[in-house]
């Protein structure tokens, strides 16, 4: 009533504003004087006709509640999720079911992958296998037809603020399941590419379930030799661990199926237990990284490669003219061997003298050339250096310029060109960044990309890319962003040969396959064959400067695909809905008058828009008849 009391109050308050000083005027005898000035009982007709005509409008204005009206019964949303199914014999999906069904109602939404309706009586036929627990969907559903809802859950819902957006009169039933000892392993942390022979780090992070668990054990097998083995220690209820180990890989080429499995004992839920990913092996070297003149830009490059993008790289240093080491172990190489490893090499970065041995000139594979700018001359006393500094001005557009959109570019140190670059011009290819000397002047190109015939290269000119790392901050966070792409971008065509590549190499049921182009083509083919024999051919098609599209997501289980003369295996592990989850959803109970009658807005209905019109233009009428104008 607030709202009311407030609109009364500001319509006396105008309506006294308007007509309050003629009540005062006194009363005369002349016939025009009465023509001229309203009596008081024209003041308070039209005051009052004011005022209302004010009440209604700043009540609507307000929202000032008018009645109450009856909610429909609460809209009954089942959960339809693979989670019923976990460690379950049949019996916490059949008291949802049964739940539902005491709710009353024709209708009943179903939520999961998607929302559907069903009908009560269909209830004994619906099954819970979708791959997602996304229930706001069918809330937002709900709230469209002014409908409060009754939802049915196991608590484990996708979408954490749930809660907290329910309509007025909703509530929460979570079916509690019996507590039982559950490890499921949650994620799993693989590179895609190794060498053979090399050794790998693997990571996973392990999760319980609803009760304390013992002791176990945690393994790696390839294509299903067991290749490590790690102890797990006792884990409490919901809590999460990170396991990780060294696992020495095969020699042998090809791609390979790496699986993680946990054991632990009295374990109830088996499906849980293992996760795979395919990795590809290879005992040609992935990259193979060639500096001629090393420095700190060289060190910084090959941190992010082996640690960001986590490709396996050897690096080769020429220390001398003649004289070459390996990078990390500083091992003596001849430089055969290098030329060697060069020509072998998947990706090729050839750092310094790009035109080394002529090797850039024989390969037809993936390349980045670096001419780094020569060093600076010592410098005399009183000698100041004429060499210009470059900062990077723009990032043009270009197959990766999403990434580098974010590039703190007023912040970046500056780069060295060298100085033959303030008399060069734009070389052929795609302008990946652009500086200019001192802010000032023309742009120039600092790295360009192009791709011919699918194979991909890289032109980068410069050198202080590494200064952007030693403050850390914004400045590292570019410097990783901006080689994480690049060689990103690089070991697409490497690993495809211009074809396409899955984007994610740990694949879940429910979750789209994400796909990376690899050549130039826009549009390519993909045929996926299942172990059954089923065959599926995708079109992917890929917008301008764009190098990434989604197709929908597969059941588990293990996969051919076909792309061209290249052809990989996938492996779709089971959902997250297998994998344990602390309950989110909060049983909640709303008193039934809540749920029966509501408030109903001033602003719902019509009539009053009408009568303050209608009054306003009583009052014009008889403010004319009262002779006032």
């Amino acid at each position: 009533m607030i709202n009311w009391a407030l609109a009364a109050l500001a319509a006396l308050i105008g309506a006294w504003l308007a007509y309050g000083p003629l009540t005062r005027a006194r009363s005369s005898h002349s016939a025009d004087a009465t023509r001229a000035v309203a009596p008081m009982r024209w003041a308070i007709i039209l005051g009052s006709l004011r005022g209302l005509a004010y009440l209604l409008l700043i009540a609507l204005l307000l929202g000032a509640p008018w009645g109450t009206v009856s909610r429909d019964v609460p809209l009954p949303v089942l959960d339809v999720s693979s989670s019923w199914q976990r460690a379950d014999d049949g019996t916490l999906w059949q008291n949802a079911l049964d739940s539902v069904r005491s709710l009353g109602g024709d209708t009943v939404l179903l939520a999961g992958d998607s929302v559907r309706l069903t009908s009560r009586a269909d209830l004994g036929s619906v099954s819970s296998n979708d791959q997602r627990t996304a229930l706001q969907p069918a809330i937002d559903r709900a709230t469209a037809l002014g409908r409060s809802v009754v939802i049915v859950t196991d608590g484990e819902a996708d979408d954490l603020a749930l809660g907290t957006v329910l309509p007025p009169g909703s509530r929460v039933m979570r079916i509690s399941r019996t507590p039982r000892p559950d490890v499921a392993i949650a994620a799993l942390d693989v590179p895609p590419y190794a060498t053979g022979g090399d050794t790998i780090d693997v990571n996973a992070t392990l999760v319980a379930g609803d009760l304390d668990v013992d002791g176990g054990s945690f393994a790696v097998r390839v294509d299903g030799a067991e290749l490590a083995r790690a102890v797990i220690q006792p884990m409490e209820a919901y809590a999460s661990r990170r396991v990780a180990l060294r696992v020495p890989l095969p020699r042998g080429s090809g791609e390979r199926v790496l699986s993680a499995i946990s054991t632990t004992a009295n374990d109830i839920e088996p499906r849980n237990d293992t996760l795979s990913a395919t990795i590809d092996i290879t005992d040609r070297p992935r990259v193979v990284f060639v500096t001629t003149v090393p420095d700190l830009d060289v060190r910084e490059v090959l941190r992010v490669l082996r640690g960001t993008v986590r490709l396996p790289a050897r690096a080769y240093l020429r220390v001398a003219p003649g004289v070459w080491r390996e990078e990390g172990t500083f091992a003596p190489v001849t430089e055969a061997l290098v030329q060697q490893r060069a020509r072998e090499a998947g990706l090729l970065v050839l750092h310094g003298d790009t035109a080394w041995s002529g090797i850039a000139a024989q390969r037809r594979g993936a390349m980045i050339l670096w001419s780094p700018a020569p060093p600076r001359p010592p410098l005399r006393a009183l000698q100041s250096d004429a060499r210009a500094e470059w900062y990077v001005s723009a990032v043009p557009p270009s197959p990766i310029s999403a990434v580098l959109e974010g590039l703190p570019l007023d912040s970046l140190a500056p780069l060295d060109l060298g100085p033959a670059a303030a008399g060069a011009t734009r070389t052929g290819g795609i302008p990946l960044l652009e500086a200019r000397a001192g802010r000032a002047g023309a742009p120039r190109a600092v790295a360009t990309l192009s791709s011919s015939a699918g194979v991909r290269q890289l032109r980068i000119t410069g050198s202080g890319f590494s200064a952007w790392t030693v403050r850390g901050g914004r400045g590292a966070d570019a410097f990783s962003a901006l080689w994480g792409a690049i060689f990103d971008w690089m070991a697409v065509a490497e690993a495809d040969g211009g074809g396409v590549t899955l984007a994610n190499r740990l694949v879940r049921a429910g979750e789209p396959l994400v796909w990376r182009r690899g050549g130039t083509d826009s549009v390519a083919t993909v045929v996926v064959r299942s172990a059954a024999g089923d065959e599926t051919s995708l079109t992917l098609r890929f917008a301008d400067n764009a190098d990434v599209v989604e197709t929908p997501a597969l059941q588990d289980g293990v996969y051919q695909l076909q792309a061209g003369s290249t052809q990989r295996t996938l492996v779709v592990n089971p959902s997250r809905e297998w994998v344990p989850r602390a309950p989110i959803m909060v049983p909640t109970a709303q008193p039934r008058d809540d749920i029966s009658a509501v408030p109903r807005s001033l602003l719902e209905r019509s009539w009053p828009f009408v009568l303050a019109l209608l009054l306003l233009c009583g009052e014009w009428i008889l403010r004319r008849s009262a002779g006032l104008r």
